[in-house]
Parts: structure tokens; C-alpha cells; sequence
């Protein structure tokens, strides 16, 4: 493998040298990061590893070592104390932190960590090189070091591409998409660092609108069109805007994850927003519900009541079942016997019946009759046990 040719090797002169060169030191941590750019994902892992447990503090003694540390003086202890603990690579990371793209590529380093972990045995190592690194990112990330820029269609081209790019809540199908959430009554707002200018960290999306809305429809149809776009639409009417609408929030960067960037961006617009619409009085997001984060929760009350919808909700006229599918086949004498969770993820699934389906089973013909019998004069449905415990 390529660590055991070069890399280990070109780690070890780059400790070695550590303040005596700092040329020689700049020049080599360029050549460790060509050479883990140009490395495939099991030589990248290996390198991630080989730094992880190599240059961490070493567990044999550790007890005696802390003990030798101690003197009468406090702070010296602290410094002897931290001096030993301190992983060794994170004066690596520090000094990849001053070549000319430095923060990219430890930002990019970090994402690759984060996605490699779950395919590495006894992580533990590389997992806590994962938190040192981002400690040291959250210093050069804190947010007073972080520009907000508003982001419009005369914006450079290389930024207004990230955004359509990295736009992760509502998808930009095609130019004039982009051209519409970038135009009148939207705003876009990007958070970027000095060392990553044109590659935005967080991306804010807000529709300014007459009310707080309760449809992401009447925000991004609300200019159906670019040739909408006339000179009265190019100057926004201020009577038209009293609540800006936080419609999509995208975290951009995988390698910054547990650094809390976004709420401070969306306080930061909030006082740009008031300052040129000082008519703004309501301030709200219009958010989606992931469904990987809460269906599972959700799940038992959604099927309860739909259980409680196909049994026990009735015309009040005939009392046969108000669902039309499920009165035809009770008249043909099935019975309602499992309801099925995720079972149609269509968009049409999703609107017709929040996924879910339902099996009505039919059993042998003398059942059969003697329930739709059942069904037809005393309006009396047949539920199997599988329904009647979600009731």
C-alpha cells in the first residue's frame, strides 16, 4: 500500500522536523496532502488510521507519566498536563491549516473521516482524531469570523452555482428556478469564510410574503414565471411584505458537522431583513418534516386513526363504512386484517393515505357469506385481531 512507501515515511519527517525547518515542514505537509488527494478510499482510510493511533498520546504508563508532571506549581502542572495529552496531530493539522487551501482541505479531511468511520474496525482512535479536528475548525469557523453575503443573480457565477448545487430541502430543477428564488420578494443569504469565498458553508433561503404562509407552493410559485418579472415586480411593494418565511436551510459542508452555524446565519438575516424592511413584523420557518426523523413516532397515532377511520367511521345514514373501498369489500364479505406502514412511498401514496395500505382479506366462502350477511343488515364489520389491538 501506498502508506507504508511514502506516506509513513514523509509523516515522520514532518514531526521530526516539527519548528526546527518550517520550509522544509510546509514543503512536505504539500506533498502529504497531493498525496492523499491522489490516494483511493482504502489508502486514504489507511493514512486516516496510521495518523489516528500513531500520533495519538501513548496509553502504556500513562498513570506514572501524569504523576511525574505534578509539581507545587499549579499552572506549570496544567501546561505539563496538556502538553503530553495533546495529540500530536493536531500540531499536523495546524500546520496543513497554513498551506495556500489549507482550511479546504481539512474541512474536506474531516468529511472524509466522518464518512469512512462506519467501515473501520475499532474506531475508537480515529473517531477522537474526528472531535480534535473539529474543535480546531470550530475556532476558525466561529461565526464573528464569517461573512453573511446576500446572494443575487448578478453574484458570481462559481457561488450562484453552489447554490443551486447544495440546495438540499427543495430542489432546483433548471435556471430559471434558481433565477426565481434569487429575484424579487426572495432572498438568499450565504454564510462564507475568507479562506473559502466562493464556497458557501450554509445557504438560507427566505420568501418575503403578506402572512405567515402554510404552503411551500405560495412561496416558490409566487413568480411563476422570469417573464413575470416586470419593472413593477423589480421593485418590491413594501405593503406586500409583512413576514419573511425561512423556506430552506442547507448545511453545505459534511466536514463541519457539530459546528453550529446555522441559527446564528438565521439571526443575522433577521436584523439585515429589518433593516431594509423595517415593516417586517413576523419572522418564521416554513419546515419539512423528514420523514427518516419522526415517521417512527408518528407511526402509532397515524394507524390508530386510520384503524378508527376504516372500522368506526360510518355514513350516517346507511352506517356502512364511509372509506368507499373499504364498504366494498366488507359488502363482499372480507374482513379488515392488516394495515401496512410505509406501504405506498409514491407521491400519490403519500397523498391519498400518508403511505399506508390495507389488506382486506378474504377467508373461506361460508365466511365469507355470513360476514357480508353481517355487513349488509346489521352494518357489522369484521376486524381481525391485527387491527383491533391498534384500537
Amino acid at each position: 500500500m501506498i502508506i507504508t512507501k511514502t506516506v509513513r515515511p514523509l509523516l515522520e519527517e514532518i514531526f521530526y522536523l516539527g519548528a526546527r525547518s518550517s520550509i522544509l515542514v510546509f514543503k512536505n505537509v504539500g506533498k502529504l496532502l497531493k498525496q492523499y488527494d491522489e490516494s483511493d478510499k482504502q489508502n486514504r482510510i489507511a493514512i486516516l488510521k496510521r495518523i489516528a493511533k500513531t500520533y495519538h498520546p501513548q496509553e502504556e504508563n500513562f498513570p506514572s507519566q501524569i504523576q511525574k508532571m505534578t509539581s507545587s506549581n499549579f499552572i506549570q502542572t496544567c501546561e505539563n498536563i496538556h502538553s503530553y495529552t495533546e495529540p500530536k496531530y493536531a500540531e499536523l493539522f495546524r500546520l496543513i491549516g497554513r498551506q495556500p487551501d489549507g482550511v479546504h482541505s481539512l474541512v474536506h479531511l474531516r468529511a472524509d473521516i466522518l464518512k469512512f468511520l462506519p467501515e473501520i474496525e475499532s474506531p475508537a482512535y480515529v473517531e477522537r482524531m474526528s472531535e480534535s479536528l473539529r474543535d480546531l475548525l470550530a475556532t476558525w469557523f466561529t461565526t464573528g469570523l464569517l461573512q453573511v453575503e446576500r446572494v443575487t443573480w448578478q453574484s458570481p457565477c462559481e457561488i450562484v452555482q453552489r447554490v443551486s448545487e447544495y440546495e438540499a430541502v427543495h430542489r432546483i430543477r433548471y435556471w430559471a428556478d434558481l433565477k426565481r428564488r434569487l429575484g424579487p420578494y426572495r432572498r438568499c443569504f450565504a454564510y462564507t469564510h475568507h479562506m473559502m469565498p466562493n464556497d458557501p458553508l450554509v445557504i438560507l433561503h427566505v420568501g418575503l410574503v403578506d402572512n405567515i404562509s402554510n404552503s411551500i407552493q405560495t412561496i416558490l410559485n409566487r413568480v411563476k414565471s422570469v417573464s413575470d418579472v416586470t419593472e413593477e415586480i423589480l421593485h418590491e411593494d413594501p405593503s406586500l411584505i409583512n413576514s419573511a418565511i425561512f423556506y430552506s436551510i442547507s448545511s453545505t459542508q459534511p466536514g463541519l458537522r457539530g459546528i453550529e452555524l446555522g441559527n446564528a446565519l438565521i439571526k443575522r438575516c433577521v436584523l439585515q431583513l429589518q433593516a431594509e424592511h423595517p415593516e417586517l413584523e413576523k419572522f418564521s420557518s416554513l419546515s419539512p418534516i423528514p420523514d427518516e426523523t419522526v415517521l417512527d413516532e408518528i407511526r402509532p397515532i397515524l394507524m390508530r386513526l386510520c384503524a378508527y377511520y376504516l372500522t368506526q367511521v360510518k355514513h350516517s345514514k346507511t352506517g356502512y363504512a364511509r372509506d368507499p373501498v373499504a364498504n366494498f369489500h366488507l359488502h363482499n364479505g372480507a374482513v379488515v386484517w392488516r394495515l401496512n406502514w410505509l406501504a405506498d412511498r409514491s407521491e400519490r401514496g403519500w397523498k391519498q393515505s400518508l403511505s399506508m395500505m390495507v389488506n382486506y382479506r378474504y377467508y373461506s366462502f361460508d365466511r365469507i357469506d355470513r360476514n357480508s350477511i353481517d355487513y349488509t343488515d346489521e352494518q357489522k364489520i369484521q376486524i381481525d385481531e391485527q387491527v383491533s389491538k391498534l384500537l
